[in-house]
């Protein structure tokens, strides 16, 4: 079984690690980006996670929007109910209507900190990730969100992280308004920039020179043509432009 968690706190990240490894091989991510980009690379890779265990408070982009976002990229990829990914929505909120939105956009089961591994092994056997021989007999396992656990060490997972400066890798212009943008870990993504040069903060980039120049620092996608307006866009921004442009 392969999982990802998505945690931004070392401590509970390094728990549920730990705890998950008995199970199948765990990737680390700590926000919601890196989470989207790790999801499309297992996708491109036809080797696609079985559980995400999603932390509802995530820099960069949150666990509510990394959720959407993972699910409607799987109506993309026309990936079937049946087979796609199970996601263990956690926090150390317990706010009603936020655990209303998860499951509307598509959770199978949330989970609040301190996490009894107990009732994890029972969720994960409901959704037939596990059989209910490989629970151990032994007493159940909390964490506190962000206490110390001495026996934790961040030497002992493989942490999965960008090896550069941000987010993007390289960055091609093509024609007819075509982005061909390499994120960091080898993901590419093809964008078609027509449906946003009617707007206000896209319209300047209808000059062709200007939408040419594109280049990328590594943290923004940036067209840079003398004489013109700069036009910088995020890697959260252009991520929401893609997951807009793929529902349509």
């Amino acid at each position: 079984m392969r999982i990802l968690v998505a945690e931004d706190d070392l401590v509970s990240r390094n728990f549920l690690s730990k705890f998950l490894s008995k199970y199948g091989d765990c990737d680390l991510v700590v926000d919601g980006l890196e989470t989207i980009d790790a999801f499309l690379m297992a996708l491109k890779d036809k080797e696609p996670y079985h559980l995400i265990c999603l932390d509802i408070m995530m820099p960069k982009v949150d666990g509510m929007k990394t959720l959407k976002a993972i699910r409607d990229l799987e109506k993309q990829y026309n990936i079937s109910p049946e087979k796609r990914v199970k996601i263990i929505m956690t926090t150390a909120l317990a706010e009603a209507q936020m655990v209303r939105t998860a499951f509307d956009y598509g959770c199978e089961a949330y989970a609040a900190k301190p996490i009894d591994t107990k009732k994890l092994i029972e969720v994960m056997e409901k959704l037939g990730l596990i059989k209910e021989k490989q629970e151990e007999q032994s007493a159940p396992e909390t964490i506190a969100y962000g206490m110390e656990k001495p026996d934790l060490s961040p030497n002992m997972f493989k942490e999965k992280s960008n090896t550069g400066e941000g987010y993007f890798k390289s960055v091609q212009a093509l024609p007819d308004y075509q982005l061909e943008v390499t994120m960091e870990t080898g993901t590419t993504i093809h964008f078609d920039f027509r449906s946003r040069l009617n707007t206000l903060r896209f319209g300047m980039l209808r000059d062709e020179e200007l939408f040419r120049s594109v280049y990328t620092d590594g943290n923004y996608l940036i067209f840079n043509k003398v004489g013109r307006m700069l036009v910088k866009i995020t890697a959260s921004e252009f991520m929401d432009l893609v997951l807009i442009d793929r529902r349509k």
